[in-house]
């Protein structure tokens, strides 16, 4: 039904009467009640209804140039990331170290090591700010923060900086050993042994194709990890042309049967602990210090032995320091201890790939192919979930909320289907799921610039959840085919009314959609935020940082 203001006023009525009478929290079975059979049906049956919006055409903010990050949103101040080591004398460089966030030490050795070098040096110094690696390239191909050095996990990634127009050159192709590849619980490993003989990648391949084995890898787009795994794939399909029309086809294949493909590895390991997958992508020494018990490790792909590059605006003098310290690095005290650290294993491992595999621009290639094959053919159906309760109204949440959303339209390719709910302690259908081509597109930015005009009252976050997810089921079924679904809860997580998370976490769970959750304001509750992100392995992020529009960009480039 559409919603006039009379129909508002009248809805709080009607809540604070159906509260008094017990009429709002319809009980929820126990969690060894929910089934995959009967999961809909228990949704369905619950009291979520939705007060229907009208259409209202807004202006589509123009598109951003994603091939360069110069947008004020988008960037934040490079000086609002510490750093791990600074440099104190005149004749210092900037090192930005690339660090995945997968429990590596390699910060720490890196921190130690720079340390070490800044005492025992009077003419001579470096700084080391660790970064996400899309992140600093980010920094790097906007010129926005261009250090004179440059820590990666591997060579490939060094090549896809190239391929993005950064004149990056290796000064040293190794400060410590280091190696990509699969980890597999024991019990799958046997199993496949088993069945398939001894456990390689052409294996791994074969159980994936034929539904025995559920993989997951991280998003090569912002990790290195993830790129050197999709590189390699794609060149274990072709050795001879890893962008050849047959490797493309079977990695699709491939692809279509991944189970998991995470936005980090934080997410990724999630999803582990859940049981959704039972084989995935790490590095060795993460491996080694996370996961040594319970799971096998099969070394694949390109070396990670950190290689240090220099860029365009770095001086002879300031390449000299950086020799020293690759030299200093190199020395069999700080080998030692990258050693004891579990660093420095598969000493015999080469390689299944090699970065001259790949001339500049085929990374960059690969990687939009992986763009458009990564959902497994799959629709992918998102639906943004907006308070615009009471508290949203401080402190300019809802102001920064709208400004999120309307940043969020450059990230959604047209391809997707869209849908928005806004919420307080009633649930408003602003924009039911369409593909978000030019006409939904003017709907969604009209719905975000009419939010202010409504809500105000108590917040019932999960109500709006299970409406979202009731939403996605429904288009689900009404195509009857598989879809990738996302959900994207924007609020300050201040739950007020209707049903507590507790009351309806195994019900989300059995849904298994991801929920990535972005907080607004200082007071923000971040633990509830972040327990709603973690059933289905989604992410929080706090929208009070300035790199909110950043975190939306990943994590679109991860699920969408």
């Amino acid at each position: 039904m559409k919603r006039s203001k009379l129909a508002l006023y009248l809805a709080v009525i009607l809540a604070v009467i159906f509260a008094i009478t017990g009429c709002v929290n319809a009980r929820i079975p126990e969690e060894e009640e929910i089934t995959e059979e009967n999961k809909i049906d228990i949704l369905r049956e619950l009291d979520v209804s939705m007060y229907e919006m009208d259409l209202v055409e807004g202006e589509i903010p123009e598109k951003n140039d994603l091939s360069v990050n110069t947008f004020d949103y988008e960037l934040p101040d490079i000086n609002d990331y510490d750093v791990d080591v600074s440099g104190k004398t005149e004749n210092n460089v900037d090192i930005i170290l690339s660090v995945e966030d997968n429990g590596s030490d390699i910060r720490e050795l890196v921190k130690q090591v720079g340390e070490s070098f800044n005492n025992q040096h009077e003419d001579m110094s470096v700084t080391i700010r660790p970064l996400d690696p899309a992140l600093a390239e980010d920094f790097i191909k906007s010129k926005a923060y261009v250090p004179q050095g440059y820590i990666a996990s591997n060579e490939l990634y060094g090549v896809l900086m190239k391929s993005n127009g950064i004149n990056a050159e290796k000064v040293v192709s190794r400060l410590t050993g280091n190696t990509m590849g699969i980890a597999i619980s024991d019990e799958k490993y046997t199993e496949l042994n088993n069945k398939y003989g001894d456990v390689t990648i052409e294996s791994l391949v074969k159980a994936n194709l034929d539904g025995e084995i559920s993989i997951g890898y991280t998003n090569p787009t912002k990790n290195p990890t993830g790129l050197n795994f999709v590189l390699s794939m794609l060149a274990s399909f072709d050795s001879t042309n890893p962008n050849s029309i047959e490797a493309s086809t079977d990695f699709s294949e491939f692809q279509n049967n991944v189970s998991t493909v995470s936005y980090s590895t934080d997410q990724m390991l999630k999803a582990v602990e859940a049981g959704t997958i039972n084989a995935f992508v790490i590095e060795r020494q993460s491996f080694y210090a996370n996961l040594d018990s319970g799971f096998m490790y099969i070394p694949f792909g390109a070396r990670h032995d950190y290689p240090l590059y220099k860029f365009e605006n770095t001086t002879k003098e300031e390449e000299q320091v950086l020799i020293e310290f690759a030299h200093f690095f190199n020395s069999s005290e700080v080998q030692d201890k990258a050693t004891k650290l579990g660093f420095n294993k598969d000493e015999d491992f080469s390689g299944t790939v090699s970065p001259e595999d790949y001339p500049v621009g085929t990374v960059k290639e690969v990687l939009d192919f992986w763009k458009k094959s990564k959902s497994g053919n799959k629709d992918i159906v998102a639906v943004f979930v907006a308070d615009v309760s009471g508290s949203m109204r401080d402190q300019n949440k809802l102001e920064t909320l709208q400004q999120s959303l309307l940043n969020a339209m450059s990230y959604v390719s047209e391809d997707a289907e869209v849908g928005l709910i806004s919420y307080d302690e009633e649930m408003y259908l602003n924009l039911p799921i369409g593909k978000f081509d030019t006409k939904q597109q003017k709907y969604f930015a009209g719905a975000v610039s009419t939010m202010k005009e409504y809500g105000g009252g108590g917040t019932a976050t999960n109500n709006a959840i299970l409406c979202a997810m009731n939403l996605i089921s429904e288009r689900e079924k009404s195509e009857g085919k598989e879809i990738k679904p996302i959900i994207i809860l924007l609020s300050d997580g201040m739950t007020q009314s209707g049903y507590t998370l507790k009351s309806v976490e195994s019900l989300i769970q059995k849904f298994n959609y991801p929920i990535y959750t972005i907080g607004y304001g200082d007071d923000a509750d971040e633990k509830e935020l972040k327990r709603i992100s973690d059933i289905n392995g989604g992410v929080y992020t706090n929208a009070s940082t300035n790199d909110v529009g950043y975190t939306l960009k990943t994590i679109f480039n991860a699920e969408m």
